[in-house]
Formats: C-alpha cells, structure tokens, sequence
C-alpha cells in the first residue's frame, strides 16, 4: 500500500504523519511525504487579492513559500524515523488541492492522509479547507486526521449497500490496523414510517419491514467483504439521520476511526453516505477514512 501524507507545517498536518506512525506498516508499504509551495497570494489595501506584485516582491513571496515547504517535509519525515518501510520526499508548486491531486494520481497512491487543518492566511490555501475539498477531486481514498493521533483499535465502518459503501468495506479488510482490532459495521435507516396510516392500498408498516430487511442485506455484505479478507464486524442498525446517528454511535464507541464510502445510493431510502461522508469527516470526533470507488488500485493484492 503506498500512502501520501499532505503537510504543510502546521501541527495538524503533523498530526497526519503522527496518525499514520501508529499503523502496523512493513516494508510492503511505502510513505511519500507531499509538501506544496502555494502561490504568493498578497493582499491590497482595499481588501482585494492578487497574485501580482514587483518582481522582487514575487520573488522573495516564492522563496519563502519553498523554504517553508521544505522545511514541512523535513518536519513530517522526523516523525517517520524508525518506520520499516521506505519514506520519500516529494516538493511541489502550485494550488495544494490541484498539487496533492497530480501527485497521487503519478504515484498511483492507494491513500492519502492530511490534517483537518493548516497555517495558511486565506482559507483558498489553507490545508484545512483542502482537506474537504479534495473529498470532492482527490482519485484515491483520503484519510483526515485528529489529534489525538492513536492507533485505530475501534473501528467505525458506515455503509449503505452502494459501490463505493461496499469498497471501503474491501478496502478496510486489507488496511493496516493493529491486532484485536474491532471494526463495528453500522448501517442507518434514514427516516420512518412509524404512525403513518395505510394509503392507497399501500401498508406502511410493510415498507418499515422491507427497509429492517434490506438493512440486515447490506450489514451482510459488508461483513462478507471483511471476512474475505480475514476480518470480522458487529453489525448494528440504526433509525434516524444518517449523519447524526454516524456520529452517536462513534462516540458512544469512542471509536478511531470512521470508514465510509465516497458516495452512497441516496433516493428515497437513502440508507447513508454520499454528502454525509463530507459532513461527517467534518464533524468527526475522530480520524475518517473516505473511500473511493476504486477501492485502491492493488485491490487483488493486499496491503
């Protein structure tokens, strides 16, 4: 499995590398630290911003920017000392999102981990609000991080019968995770018919019945998934709002990580994800892993 850690100096990004130090990696794994200089973005004195100055100006604005990027790295990669597996280097230009986004995709990067927050002075370069918006680009799975950094033992798995709910089951099942791991497997049944009465010829009660049915359907296949590959789940369902029962349940569990798909199948059941992977990984109390449909391209091979 080969995995990004995006930094960018601030103790959340070094909080990434922290998260991902905690994970039972071996050699089979490779760590490639990303770091962007962002472009100099200046302020006007009417509040306007530019990205044009003197050319000693912009100059300077650059340099600073690559040492600081630099120097990010160097920061993340003291904190991999030790590791078994090998740990590269990786400086890049431009727009972070964009920059993370070419480095992935040319390293076939199977994850890519950032902090839920950066240093930058706008919030167009912050690492923080990067880490939302590259759930909506990024072409690999993405993990954001929280402090404290932990080894995940208690594992959140939300799914919801979709593709992309059934590849972070699969992905999950080779993902490195410390021995006795327990991985809780939650799907929540969005809305309810309870107190409706019977309209048109048509029972309520019977949609509640086929919904608690197609709910156990999608526990099963997610468990499935996870035996496969020599892991086990505990189901459990739920009624209500995805995203607030997503968030109950990980903190009754006290859970370190969350796991959802990408996207989910929405419509009238809408049994989770999809915008709810975004608002959850937000609101979090914990580390979340959003899992594309790709499931990883080394989905036959392991971790």
């Amino acid at each position: 499995m080969k995995i990004v850690v995006g930094v960018d100096g601030s103790a959340q990004a070094l909080a990434a590398a922290r998260w991902v130090v905690q994970l039972p990696l071996s050699s089979a794994h490779e760590v490639v630290v990303a770091s962007v200089a962002a472009p100099p973005v200046f302020i006007g004195a009417w509040g306007y911003v530019h990205t044009g100055s003197s050319a000693r100006l912009l100059d300077m604005a650059w340099k600073a920017a690559q040492h600081a990027a630099r120097r990010a790295a160097e920061q993340a990669v003291g904190e991999f000392t030790g590791l078994p597996c090998p740990v590269h280097v990786v400086i890049r230009e431009g727009h972070p999102i964009e920059a993370l986004r070419r480095v992935v995709e040319e390293l076939g990067a199977d994850l890519l981990v950032v902090g839920p927050h950066g240093r930058g002075r706008l919030e167009s370069i912050l690492l923080g609000s990067v880490s939302q918006s590259l759930l909506h680009v990024m072409p690999t799975s993405i993990l954001v991080a929280r402090e404290p950094a932990r080894a995940p033992e208690r594992i959140l798995l939300a799914v919801d019968g979709s593709p992309h709910s059934l590849a972070a089951a699969r992905f999950l099942a080779r993902f490195p995770l410390p021995a006795g791991a327990r991985i809780d497997v939650l799907t929540v049944v969005a809305g309810s018919f309870d107190g409706f009465p019977e309209q048109g010829g048509v029972d309520f009660r019977d949609l509640v019945t086929f919904e608690r049915r197609r709910a156990a359907e999608v526990i099963g296949e997610a468990v499935a998934a996870l035996e496969a590959g020599g892991r086990t789940g505990q189901p459990a369902i739920r009624d209500g709002d995805p995203k607030r029962e997503i968030l109950a349940v990980a903190r009754e569990h006290e859970s370190d990580l969350i796991v959802m798909g990408a996207r989910g199948v929405g419509g009238f059941r809408g049994l989770v994800l999809g915008s709810v992977s975004r608002a959850v990984s937000k609101a979090a109390p914990c580390a979340t892993l959003v899992v594309g449909h790709h499931a990883g391209p080394s989905e036959e091979g392991g971790s």
